[in-house]
């Protein structure tokens, strides 16, 4: 025998229990009484509430998964990294993108070598894909792009940024060393941008830093070449060594070139390994020499261990340790010489006392440039302390 049993629809349940259903659904506590209207005979501690509803979990205003794992603490940095918008999409974020792409304008970035002058000052590896340059030179640049499939009211610029290209530095922004960035460095003669490396002579350029990477940056408009040409040229120089020791302490960099609207969309971006010099021809002769070696060395060693093994199975008998060749020992030479050493302490006579904190930055500044060259020079290790507390104190007056 069948149940002729009829259910109440949801429509007819909102009808019956009007004020059941008509509460907001933003209050946090459910009315006792009403429960207790509702089901009489049924008792409900108003304490164990709780446990009859359940709402959503907030958090910042958002519904939170609890089916999604957790994101470490040790990993907040790079969560916000890849989630703001800002910073990911960013060509100067904490970790930029390096990858070279002419987008659909098909942007293109050569060295311009028409004036013989300047192929004097430096010198490009095409074995490294790399750049050597003497500091304080220029570099001619001609950037190309289809200028045909941009509108005539629509104004592009080129970004260049440098970056460290190893993996160990690549969150930490280039920065210049003490000794060029001081004021009365002969580099810096009417220039105010005294933080940045790259430096560029057109017109309509800006120089920027990135509020939360630290990064910097030189943005300049890309105007539309001239009649006859196909491309743009822009002059740069590099105003900082690559082997300065409180600067770049010779980690290779990068420099990014972006082709940015208005809006700082990217639309293109290439890349260019550098190296500021004072020798750039005996440094690329040098490197290209060492890579080279590098890899006949890997080549010998393993056609080494191959000739050995067959060898080895040849013969059909084994060697003890004792019939190895002994391992040749490399003798490694101290960087401070011991000849001149004696007894005798040396301090230095430093007795300066001022009011003026400018004055007193300045001279530390310059203390710190002079001990770090010389230091540099004459390779002298024990000015390590020294310097450490000068760049502590010229710290502590940022």
């Amino acid at each position: 025998m069948m149940d002729d049993t009829k259910f109440l629809g949801l429509s007819e349940m909102q009808n019956s229990n009007e004020e059941m259903f008509d509460f907001n659904t933003c209050d946090d506590s459910l009315s006792p009484s009403l429960l207790q209207q509702q089901f009489d005979g049924v008792f409900i501690n108003p304490n164990d509430i709780n446990e009859y509803y359940f709402s959503m979990p907030m958090e910042n205003g958002r519904i939170v998964d609890l089916n999604l794992p957790q994101t470490p603490e040790e990993d907040q940095d790079n969560r916000e990294t890849c989630t703001a918008g800002s910073v990911k999409s960013s060509p100067t974020g904490i970790i930029p993108c390096q990858d070279e792409f002419g987008g659909s304008n098909n942007f293109e970035v050569m060295l311009d070598s028409s004036c013989q002058s300047y192929r004097q000052k430096w010198n490009y590896s095409v074995t490294l894909q790399k750049l050597f340059i003497d500091i304080n030179k220029v570099l001619l640049l001609n950037f190309k792009c289809d200028f045909d499939k941009i509108p005539n009211n629509t104004h592009l610029f080129v970004r260049a940024m440098p970056m460290y290209s190893s993996a160990d530095y690549l969150k930490e922004p280039v920065e210049r060393c003490l000794q060029h960035l001081s004021p009365i460095d002969q580099f810096n003669k009417g220039f105010t941008h005294l933080e940045h490396i790259i430096r560029c002579d057109n017109e309509s350029t800006t120089y920027h830093i990135d509020e939360v990477s630290k990064r910097k940056s030189v943005v300049t408009l890309l105007s539309r070449p001239e009649h006859g040409s196909d491309s743009t040229r822009l002059s740069y120089r590099f105003v900082c060594k690559t082997s300065c020791i409180s600067g770049m302490q010779r980690r290779p960099i990068i420099v990014i070139f972006t082709l940015e609207d208005y809006t700082g969309q990217v639309l293109g971006r290439r890349v260019l390994p550098v190296k500021i010099c004072s020798c750039p021809k005996r440094d690329m002769v040098r490197e290209e020499k060492d890579t080279h070696l590098e890899k006949n060395m890997v080549f010998r060693r393993t056609k080494k261990c191959i000739s050995q093994e067959i060898n080895h199975n040849k013969n059909h008998h084994h060697h003890s340790d004792s019939d190895l060749p002994p391992s040749k020992i490399i003798k490694l030479e101290s960087s401070t010489s011991t000849e001149n050493i004696t007894d005798t302490t040396y301090a230095l006579p430093i007795n300066y006392t001022t009011k003026t904190k400018e004055h007193y930055k300045i001279i530390l500044e310059g203390i710190y440039s002079v001990i770090t060259g010389v230091s540099s020079l004459h390779n002298i290790t024990d000015t390590q302390p020294l310097l450490k507390d000068l760049k502590s104190r010229l710290d502590n007056l940022k």
